[in-house]
């Protein structure tokens, strides 16, 4: 039931049992500096338990079994030099006897090492702390009153005298704590703190208002300032008020788990977002011309850390992209890399199906083509809160290893500051990569992080095999065998249009009409919409998807409950916008309405100039026609007449005979002269009225 070195609480005082032998408890007061060892009977402590006087307590000095002083310090000296005098004392086994523990205390005493009172010393430290080699450590620890200041404890001023200068300085009271702690809370203890040295400055103008007739000499001191704030303020205090909230849980906070840890396998949640790259480019067209820097978009899994689906493109980030790269994720790739001269496998980047989850920027997400996501496809999408890189670490981290593949190696690359300094070259200029290029760019470093990057810091579960490597594509395929099976797969071309911007749309006679294009299709031709008949009824307020990247073609959803689509082409009213995209429509169309709006100005003095010369002609055809003396049916009725009257007179131009005529080659001559002139039938063209 008793153990050696157990620790009992008896009449409120700590006990130490030290040896046990055959029903004798030999035991020592703890906190006694004058206890020795005391034998007792094991009954007695029987009774003592039933009599609750006796009881278990914690051991004070179990601390000391974890304690490791560092080698030849002053601490390990002492320990080893207390120990060595007392090994031979407490390698007899019946030393706690009074007798024969003092024939050895006296024969130790006699070799002039030590003095008996230390040998006493030694030898209750070493029975009250627990009977080992660390018992004897010295309690460094409880030195300089630790934990306690010396705010008015004297009146003389604490510390060195001063060196330099005059003054004697002041002693840090209460009240100047209560201002140094008013200095730091307003100018220390804020998002964008101040140097320590300006906000001492702040400290000094606060001190002189409560001390106008205190020399400044005598002022504390910004070693006092910088030492009581390294003092009272730990440095987790000192980052937690130095950095905003959102800051803080983005960057700095303690971690509780990984990304790795809330999924169960291979498509349980992708992770969706888009960055600037750190690039340059110039136009496929005229490299001379650069277009700035591109967008990327990269959606990851987060079990297995593969690159499923990417973007690239010279637009801003928006719904409409994030939809395309999540419909890029989901299908094969092995075409989209073709059309980058690019040939790969369904094995190379196996990530074909949907995902159970995709957390995203909320922005991304609010659309009606994200509801198509959730109800009719049952993907669950989750949003990350406002200004929170890291909820969304995995598809971050990409980011950074994407670019650090070309970065080092590819001119146009932003470097530093855009402000030149004395001699530098501007990066902007150094732009060499297209669009496609810089696209191939990304699509091989996808290749290359999936099939064969190791990740070092990959948090693996327990029951992934020793033998299969942290690399992305080789975890991709032991989850899908081993945790989530094949993914859910889907009509590619119904889901990527599915996933397409929609816009409002309406219907004419001249097709259907998005953004002043025409399209028209053979359902829309059989429905009979495009008759030129007012009772031709056309429905109103349909929509339909169009792909940004290309205006050929839209796909029309003639009834608003179901995701059925019609495929229209571009008319041939509208050809003047082929093969482009809906982005290079816009912009031609901003740039007809300007030059429109510009002929329109330069149209107006014309027209007007145009309205005042008719006006002079009919004002002068008024004052020379006379009043006619005949009555006004007798005028009507000679119109016909006038009009024959006055055809002859214009068309009728008699022959000159004097009139040269072109000299005639004949080919077959003849006898007699041909006349090739024209004759003229005057009643050939006759609309005489009836």
């Amino acid at each position: 039931m008793w153990q050696i070195n157990e620790v009992l609480k008896f009449d409120d005082q700590l006990y130490r049992i030290l040896s046990i032998n055959f029903g004798d408890i030999f035991w020592i007061q703890i906190n006694n500096k004058n206890a020795l060892p005391e034998v007792v009977r094991e009954e007695l402590l029987f009774e003592y338990i039933d009599n609750e006087r006796l009881t278990r307590a914690e051991d004070p000095f179990a601390h000391l079994v974890l304690a490791e002083p560092t080698l030849n310090s002053v601490a390990f000296t002492k320990r080893d030099k207390a120990f060595n005098i007392i090994r031979e004392i407490i390698q007899e086994s019946n030393h706690y006897e009074p007798s024969i523990r003092a024939a050895l205390i006296y024969k130790i005493e006699l070799s002039g090492i030590v003095s008996k009172p230390t040998i006493y010393k030694y030898l209750r430290k070493y029975w009250q702390r627990g009977q080992f080699p660390n018992a004897l450590l010295p309690d460094y620890k409880n030195s300089g009153a630790p934990g306690k200041t010396r705010t008015e404890i004297n009146t003389k001023k604490n510390g060195r005298k001063r060196q330099f200068g005059d003054g004697e300085g002041c002693q840090i009271t209460i009240e100047i704590e209560r201002l140094f702690r008013i200095t730091i809370s307003k100018y220390l203890l804020v998002t964008n703190p101040l140097k320590i040295t300006e906000a001492y400055k702040k400290f000094q103008s606060l001190y002189k208002q409560y001390y106008p007739n205190e020399e400044s000499k005598n002022y504390p001191t910004l070693r006092q300032f910088r030492y009581f704030y390294q003092r009272e303020y730990t440095k987790p205090q000192l980052v937690e008020a130095q950095t905003s909230l959102t800051d803080f849980n983005k960057d700095k906070r303690p971690l509780h788990a990984t990304a790795a840890s809330s999924v169960l396998g291979p498509g349980s949640r992708y992770e969706i977002d888009a960055t600037v790259a750190d690039i340059y480019l110039v136009a496929d067209d005229d490299r001379t011309r650069i277009i700035g820097r591109p967008t990327v978009y990269s959606i990851s899994d987060v079990f297995s850390r593969m690159i499923t689906g990417f973007y690239v493109g010279v637009d801003n980030p928006s719904y409409a992209i994030a939809m395309q790269t999540i419909s890029v994720a989901c299908t094969s790739k092995v075409a989209l890399c073709k059309e980058f001269e690019i040939e790969i496998s369904e094995d190379d980047w196996p990530t074909v199906g949907l995902p159970n989850a995709i957390l995203a920027d909320r922005a991304e997400m609010l659309s009606e083509q994200a509801e198509t996501l959730t109800n009719g496809y049952n993907v669950r999408l989750e949003t990350a809160p406002p200004r929170r890189g890291d909820a969304k670490a995995v598809v971050e981290s990409c980011f950074r290893t994407l670019q650090a593949e070309f970065k080092p190696y590819a001119p146009g690359v932003v470097k530093g500051n855009r402000v030149k300094k004395h001699g530098e070259s501007d990066y902007r200029l150094e732009a060499v990569l297209t669009l496609k290029e810089f696209t191939q760019i990304i699509i091989q470093a996808i290749l290359f992080r999936n099939n064969h990057h190791v990740l070092d810091k990959y948090d693996r579960d327990k029951d992934l095999p020793e033998d299969v490597p942290s690399i992305p594509l080789h975890i991709w395929n032991w989850g899908i065998e081993n945790r989530m099976g094949k993914l859910r797969t889907v009509d590619a071309e119904q889901f990527r249009i599915s996933l397409l911007p929609r816009t409002k749309v309406s219907i004419s006679p001249l097709g259907i009409n998005v953004w002043g294009l025409y399209y028209n299709s053979s359902e829309v031709l059989r429905e009979g919409w495009l008759h030129r008949s007012e009772e031709i009824k056309r429905p109103q307020n349909l929509k339909a998807a169009y792909d940004p990247k290309n205006a050929n073609k839209i796909y029309l959803f003639p009834s608003p409950d179901s995701q059925s689509y019609w495929t229209c082409s571009l008319a041939i009213r509208s050809r003047a916008y082929a093969n482009i995209s809906f982005w290079e429509v816009w912009d031609k169309q901003y740039l007809e309405k300007h030059a429109q709006a510009n002929a329109k100005h330069a149209e107006t003095p014309q027209s007007i100039a145009f309205k005042r010369s008719v006006q002079a002609i009919i004002d002068n055809a008024k004052k020379l026609t006379p009043k006619s003396e005949q009555s006004s049916r007798e005028r009507i009725n000679q119109i016909r007449t006038n009009k024959k009257e006055q055809r002859q007179k214009v068309n009728i131009h008699p022959k000159q005979e004097n009139s040269q005529m072109a000299d005639i080659i004949k080919f077959n001559k003849s006898g007699e002269d041909d006349d090739y002139s024209l004759p003229f039938s005057p009643g050939l063209f006759s609309d005489d009225e009836e």
